[in-house]
């Protein structure tokens, strides 16, 4: 009889270990220490993320009107998460950051891309949780690019005058998302033309 109660507590604690494996393979633990909402879960090996295309923008100047600079908001960048049979996954935490170039990139609170949101570390973390179709909305822009370079006068100064155009400049913003052991990257190749030669 002791035997028997020692194999059924046996298979009992091994029946717990396997299911304690399989929770920690949803991500449940890893997505709280990732600092995910506690609902959440990782992606499994076996899930897949899809995330935006690849963009590149250029930004021109007209003579006497180089650019400023700025951000370039763009399209929201959606991730997608789906299981090994191609159905949707459901609250899945993905952890974001964001750079470039000449800085970080910048997230926004929703589509009108008038409230700031700051992540945290150098490389503005956040985190995003995907809904019933599996997928996350970011709205996000690219960090602040350079004014562009101007327009040089030749010298000795001519009549009428002549001038050579500015440089380009060229660089690069991205996004680095994670959920488990997958990663995706968006970049986005940027250009700031120099200011034309009239």
């Amino acid at each position: 009889m002791k035997i028997l109660k020692k194999i059924t507590l046996a298979m009992v604690l091994t029946g717990l270990l396997a299911s304690t494996l399989l929770i920690n393979g949803c991500g449940r633990d890893e997505a709280k220490d990732e600092g995910c909402p506690s609902d959440s879960v990782v992606a499994n090996s076996t899930d897949t993320i899809a995330g935006p295309a690849d963009g590149s923008i250029t930004i021109g100047s007209s003579f006497g009107n180089a650019s400023s600079g700025g951000t370039v908001k763009f399209s929201p960048l959606t991730y997608v998460v789906d299981d090994k049979d191609g159905n949707p996954r459901n609250k899945v935490c993905i952890t974001l950051y964001t750079g470039g170039s000449t800085g970080n990139g910048i997230w926004y609170s929703n589509s009108t891309y008038s409230t700031v949101v700051n992540g945290t570390g150098s490389l503005n973390r956040i985190v995003a949780v995907t809904d019933a179709s599996g997928k996350a909305t970011l709205y996000w822009s690219s960090e602040i690019l350079p004014p562009a370079n101007p327009a040089v006068l030749v010298l000795p100064v001519t009549v009428p005058p002549v001038y050579t155009a500015g440089t380009d400049q060229t660089g690069s913003s991205w996004v680095k998302a994670y959920s488990g052991t997958h990663e995706t990257i968006f970049n986005l190749s940027w250009t700031v033309k120099g200011e034309p030669a009239q």
